[in-house]
């Protein structure tokens, strides 16, 4: 089966997911994925078109063509019989539609950890382009209709999944615990809700460090037990942190309405303890109170910390609970993506 994968490989490190799935068709596929980079340089110009995009008007961002004149390149080139295409906001339909005219067997499948029905995340091109896709696949289950509704012709739900060569229970040093971790950590981007309840554990007098940067840093220097890095991780210090803080909370998105998200996987996968918000998503993946931990209200986030802190035994028999239901339960992005395109090749076969 010879796949092309198409997506921003270089940013973010070894901590790219976009990267993770290109591995993992790599592993489905072996020697027969070949890899798209698509480095796209966001200019200031295309800023401001991102502003009126989000104003409700569908402006094209700029300096897109070379790069999807090189994918049809590619594409006349091999004999695929798979276009893989991870979020691209920045792939036009005219590029999905000359391969659909010109090689009507190859199939193209998307894939977005996004919520792709919320503008913040579309981009004019993405929406002109899901009619192309014979498959589309999301992490986002409540999205399945409207993503219809746009115009994909299939879509399928994956839970999100973790990459083994880079998500893993690393070996760390006290040194490692100084710099990186402590009590009670996140990782991630600033949202209100999210500051609210990290404010809420600081003036209970728990100690809690935020690596992520940007408006975060407004919160830097105002508690006592609130530490605030000035970076988010995107290298092995992210998985090492996930070890180094004795409590990881994860809180989902609300703009995107997450009932999950990659760290819902990350963070046990990376042998770290999971405190996470409440849905049935979450139950589903993990049993409660056995192999990750969960709340409702602030009141619960604050009575589940400091009951953790205080149960060290506990908290280790979740924390390897977790790790061992991720390798056990297929949470890995091969597992993952090979059942879904068991399904998606299931399907098409079957039209």
């Amino acid at each position: 089966m010879k796949v092309l994968s198409i997506a921003n490989l270089s940013n973010y490190g070894e901590a790219n997911t976009a990267l993770h799935r290109h591995r993992a068709l790599c592993k489905i596929y072996p020697n027969q994925v070949d890899e798209f980079d698509f480095k796209f340089k966001f200019r200031l110009i295309n800023k401001i078109f991102r502003k009126i995009f989000l104003k409700g008007f569908n402006l094209s961002y700029t300096g897109t063509s070379l790069y999807n004149k090189k994918i049809i390149d590619k594409v006349q080139g091999n004999n695929y019989e798979i276009v893989w295409i991870d979020k691209g906001i920045f792939i036009k339909p005219s590029t999905l539609k000359y391969i659909k005219d010109n090689f009507p067997s190859i199939l193209i499948i998307g894939y977005s950890p996004d919520e792709m029905t919320q503008r913040h995340n579309q981009s004019a091109d993405f929406l002109a382009s899901l009619e192309y896709y014979d498959a589309y696949i999301t992490t986002k289950s409540y999205a399945i209709q409207n993503l219809k509704k746009l115009g994909a012709k299939r879509v399928y739900f994956v839970n999100n999944a973790f990459e083994p060569t880079f998500h893993f229970p690393r070996n760390i040093t006290k040194l490692d615990i100084k710099l990186l971790g402590g009590d009670i950590g996140f990782i991630g981007t600033w949202e209100q809700e999210r500051a609210d309840s990290i404010v809420f554990l600081a003036e209970k007098g728990l100690n809690i460090r935020v690596w992520g940067g940007g408006k975060w840093l407004k919160y830097k220097g105002k508690y006592k037990n609130l530490i605030i890095e000035d970076k988010g991780l995107f290298s092995e210090n992210y998985s090492k942190a996930l070890v180094g803080f004795k409590i990881n909370l994860c809180f989902l998105r609300k703009i995107n309405f997450d009932q999950q998200t990659t760290r819902s996987i990350e963070i046990p996968a990376s042998g770290g303890f999971m405190l996470a918000e409440r849905t049935a998503e979450h139950l589903n993946l993990f049993e409660e109170d056995k192999e990750a931990v969960f709340f409702d209200s602030n009141e619960e986030l604050y009575e589940q910390c400091l009951y953790y802190l205080n149960h060290e035994n506990e908290r280790e028999s979740i924390r390897q609970a977790g790790y061992q239901k991720c390798l056990d339960a297929g949470y890995s992005n091969e597992a993952t993506l090979a059942r879904v395109l068991k399904e998606i090749l299931k399907d098409h076969h079957a039209d």
